[in-house]
């Protein structure tokens, strides 16, 4: 499909010409990152409840969480794709099809919500948390899934609004969404976990339940946002037409993929760490909060890269594009380094809360240093592959991806299954995850005309 020209001048009613300096990199960044902090507090504070509930509560809720993310993946790459749609459409003078895009967007996730509640259904028909190999944790992953699985409805509507904000450079409204739903869900946990103001005690329950009510909280606001703005013209925004929804689809199954695979390889990782321990388990999903603080600054990094990225190549400014990656490593490095350095320095004060025995206490202080040294990586490398998402070329950016989850999967096996290691050696896999995905997206960026790909 070749690129359409531009129809209107820059400044046009959704977003105008974008800019790519520091001011506008932090203006877009500093709203998802400040509102995925949010979402950060959310699984600490459930992580806190649930860990004075038992190791089991604790456990088997954090792997049903996973799993949950993991499948969530299908409509987060449907919708990444669908920001770097709009992004571009926008970019190209054409506000219209960027609403149109949104309107189509949210029919499909709506209908592939429930498709994914069945799925999630039929898994508890046939007994998954049989593969623990501790029955409590097994039990309390039935019982929080069972609940947790109708989020998929409004969580998957929130991410096409999330897209059609993020790819019209209006990241400030998506924070207050967050805030909202990170507070809801605090206040949730405190209600129904532990049983505050009256509620009753619920445990696992309570948190899924909290969780479930802060995400279609999330989505009426969002929603509400969307109508206020943009209500009329939503409302009349003509359908996608067959064609177009057929090139969307193309584009995000790469994409889909990639990230579905990714998140199961990270699910994989923890029921694999569970065969060794359920300390090691413990031990791995308070370290999971610590290395969700890259992931605080890295998603608002990496939306706006998309957006940049997507947007400067519909504004054909394709000489800007290697300047303004430079610009977003240097401050998702700065911002990685300013919320994650105590792993480093002071790493027993931060899992301190979390444990009573000494033997899991000091197997947190020796896996938070290296953790901390995954996240460096991390700042470098979610840029490079966003990049490459950015620009259209989402099949790539999934060979690249595929290729390093190969390796991850293979070591983590040989330290878990074949050679059982130390929790805090095990986390090593992350280096060269990392690593490995980040030379993957240097070799195509320097050897591959990538800059002239049309979506």
């Amino acid at each position: 499909m070749p690129v359409v020209p531009r129809t209107n001048p820059p400044g046009n009613p959704i977003m105008g010409s974008l800019k790519t300096d520091y001011a506008t990199i932090l203006r877009l960044a500093i709203p998802i990152s400040a509102g995925t902090f949010m979402q950060f507090l959310v699984v600490l504070t459930d992580n806190f409840f649930l860990s004075r509930t038992s190791d089991a509560a604790l456990n088997g809720a954090g792997n049903a969480g996973i799993l949950y993310i993991t499948l969530g993946m299908i409509g987060a790459g449907f919708c990444n794709t669908g920001q770097i749609l709009i992004a571009r459409r926008v970019g190209e003078g054409q506000p219209d099809a960027a609403l149109g895009i949104l309107r189509s967007g949210l029919a499909i996730m709506a209908g592939t919500g429930l498709l994914l509640v069945g799925v999630m259904h039929l898994l508890l028909l046939t007994g998954i948390e049989n593969v623990f190999q501790d029955v409590a944790t097994g039990a309390v992953f039935a019982e929080f899934m069972a609940i947790r699985r109708w989020g998929y409805l409004p969580a998957f509507m929130m991410m096409m609004l999330n897209a059609f904000f993020m790819g019209t450079a209006r990241s400030r409204i998506l924070m207050w969404a967050m805030v909202t739903t990170g507070l809801v869900n605090i206040i949730g946990d405190a209600a129904l976990i532990s049983g505050q103001w009256g509620f009753p005690a619920m445990g696992p329950r309570g948190a899924a339940w909290a969780s479930f009510t802060a995400e279609c909280t999330g989505l009426f606001v969002l929603l509400g946002c969307a109508m206020q703005r943009h209500g009329r013209a939503l409302r009349s925004a003509a359908w996608m037409a067959g064609d177009a929804l057929g090139r969307w689809a193309r584009l995000a199954l790469p994409m889909i993929l990639q990230m579905t695979l990714t998140l199961g390889t990270w699910s994989m990782f923890f029921f694999l760490v569970e065969q060794v321990g359920v300390m090691e388990l413990k031990v791995s999903h308070i370290a999971r909060n610590f290395f969700m603080l890259a992931f605080v600054i890295a998603q608002g990094v990496q939306q706006t890269t998309r957006t940049l990225v997507s947007g400067l190549l519909g504004e054909g400014r394709r000489e800007e594009l290697v300047p303004t990656m430079r610009r977003l490593m240097l401050v998702n490095a700065c911002g990685i380094l300013l919320v994650s350095h105590g792993g480093l320095f002071y790493p027993e004060f931060l899992a301190a809360p979390f444990f009573d025995d000494h033997l899991g206490l000091e197997a947190a202080c020796r896996t938070l240093p290296v953790i901390f040294l995954a996240m460096m990586m991390y700042s470098i490398s979610s840029v490079l592959l966003s990049s490459v998402q950015g620009s259209g070329h989402t099949t790539p950016a999934l060979a690249i991806e595929a290729s390093a989850l190969v390796l991850y999967t293979a070591v983590s096996i040989w330290m878990t299954l074949i050679d059982p290691q130390p929790v805090w050696r095990i986390w090593w896999v992350e280096w060269i995850y990392f690593s490995g995905m980040g030379a993957g997206c240097l070799l195509f960026l320097t050897r591959w005309d990538w800059r002239s790909k049309s979506v």
